[in-house]
């Protein structure tokens, strides 16, 4: 098993697309294909982990849970005359 790789989500997207249109050309040798094939499964698991990481943080957004909290400062109570 190799080292992982460190990618962004945007340049992920970006290489599984290039991935996708290399494997749609027809010279490709086996070893190319094997090689595309791993990178871009490796890369489609990766992407969907951190999809799947997102959405649960947005539920949990969505519940109230986790926010920054806040406490609004209330004005001065007005003199009394």
């Amino acid at each position: 098993m190799s080292k992982p790789q460190h990618v962004s989500f945007e340049r992920g997207l970006e290489r599984l697309e290039t991935i996708a249109e290399r494997l749609g050309e027809a010279e490709l040798s086996v070893e190319e294909t094997i090689g595309l094939l791993r990178e871009g499964k490796g890369l489609e698991q990766a992407l969907r982990g951190y999809l799947e990481t997102a959405e649960h943080d947005l539920q949990e957004i969505e519940a109230g849970r986790g926010l920054t909290e806040f406490v609004i400062d209330r004005p001065a109570d007005p003199p009394k005359s």
